[in-house]
């Protein structure tokens, strides 16, 4: 735990030792820049788009690193919700600092940017892109948290309707499933079940159907399996009663479908694992009841 706290503590050093070589050598540039500016023989709006332009790096490499240690504060100093508030908020100060930075060494004033009729055109013209609905979904996030930073979460959008599989499966939904990792400016990640990072825009995930898993208990699962008609029903949903009795919730069973050839049996129960966790199981004492009214070995037998 001190080896840690001191690998931390030489870290933050490091890092703030940093940004002030990047300040001070940005400064110096500068102040370097205004005092030969006669001698360049450079036009003042050339001028201004060197200002800006250093500026611009500086203040890039200066917020890399403090989001960088804001993200190392967070995992050791805040909880989920907090580092979701404090890591969105922090980048979005930021970026908009240098922003405005940017426009002051351009020569914009922050009144004229603000009341002048640029500003409104600028929004109008934003307002119908895609990065300042982004930013827009990032803001809706923090504040109304749907999810938080560490939450297990099932995203559905609008975009992707309700697939219907072949016969004899359940409808599906299109679900991307994992863990919130990042909740940045423009886009929200998270680890998928297969353990790849995916990045969802923020103005989807605001627009979707979102199932936080972190705050279920219980979730319905459904297993659907055919059966010939040579195995007495009676006979097996008693089997699979007996089966399942050792269940926190009880299950439900339903004869679903019936052919010439077979039937079709529906096994509905309510559990806090994972889908494909349950649907093992389920199948599982669904062979052992099976097995149990001796239907295997009457399958076996019968001619093919």
């Amino acid at each position: 735990m001190t080896e840690t706290n001191d690998h931390n503590k030489r870290e933050a050093v490091r890092s703030w030792l940093t940004i002030v070589s990047i300040v001070f050598a940005g400064f110096v540039v500068i102040s370097l820049l205004d005092a030969n500016y006669q001698g360049l023989h450079i036009n003042s709006f050339l001028y201004h788009v060197i200002r800006a332009v250093l500026i611009l790096v500086a203040g890039l490499l200066v917020t890399n690193i403090l989001k960088t240690r804001i993200q190392a504060r967070n995992r050791t100093s805040f909880s989920p919700r907090q580092q979701t508030i404090v890591g969105f908020s922090a980048r979005l100060i930021l970026y908009f600092g240098l922003v405005l930075a940017v426009l002051a060494a351009l020569g914009v004033g922050l009144s004229s940017f603000v009341f002048g009729g640029a500003f409104l055109t600028v929004i109008v013209g934003l307002a119908g892109q895609s990065m300042f609905a982004n930013i827009l979904g990032g803001i809706w996030l923090v504040l109304f948290h749907p999810f938080q930073i560490g939450d297990e979460i099932s995203l559905v959008t609008w975009q992707y309707p309700v697939l219907m599989p072949s016969y004899p499966h359940e409808p599906l939904k299109p679900i991307y499933s994992g863990r919130v990792t990042d909740i940045s400016l423009m886009y929200t990640s998270l680890i998928i079940e297969e353990g790849d990072t995916m990045v969802f825009p923020n103005g989807i995930i605001v627009q979707g159907a979102i199932a936080n898993k972190s705050k279920t208990n219980y979730r319905r699962v459904r297993t659907r399996f055919e059966v010939p008609t040579e195995v007495d029903p009676k006979r097996l949903l008693a089997a699979l009663e007996k089966r399942f009795d050792q269940m926190d919730r009880p299950p439900q069973f339903e004869l679903v479908d019936l052919t010439l050839s077979g039937y079709s049996v529906r096994i509905t129960l309510w559990s806090r694992e994972r889908e494909e966790q349950v649907r093992h199981r389920t199948l599982s004492l669904a062979w052992e009841a099976l097995h149990d009214i001796g239907s295997i070995s009457d399958i076996n037998e019968m001619p093919h």
